[in-house]
């Protein structure tokens, strides 16, 4: 149940994201879920790893793996959620302060840094 609630989260935010930069909302939703899961994924490679590499083996098996662990898997699958989103509202923010820059607006106005023809 926790999951949808998380897929729901991901959807809004990534939509409404979406919906502010003029973008597909399905798109985004689909980069907000990958992230998501990928950073849950690979934190839980990365924690295999280091078990093994640590010489305990036996705790990268599936029997013995602690539940807690799955939160640690969630927060960090959140977090790389959280920094896509930054990175794409970033982006957003950039594309927009350049359109507003090159708008047809501007066209005949002389900058200070071009001076007079």
């Amino acid at each position: 149940m926790l999951g949808i609630l998380f897929i729901y989260w991901i959807w809004k935010a990534f939509a409404d994201l979406a919906e502010d930069n003029g973008k597909n909302k399905w798109l985004y939703f689909f980069i907000g879920i990958v992230s998501y899961y990928g950073g849950t994924i690979i934190s839980g490679f990365i924690l295999g790893i280091v078990l093994a590499i640590l010489g305990d083996v036996s705790a990268v098996e599936e029997d013995s793996m602690n539940p807690g662990w799955n939160l640690l898997f969630v927060l960090c699958g959140g977090l790389a959620c959280y920094g896509i989103y930054k990175l794409l509202e970033y982006r957003g923010e950039k594309e927009r302060e350049l359109l507003k820059e090159d708008s047809i607006d501007n066209i005949g106005i002389n900058n200070e840094n071009q001076g007079d023809l």
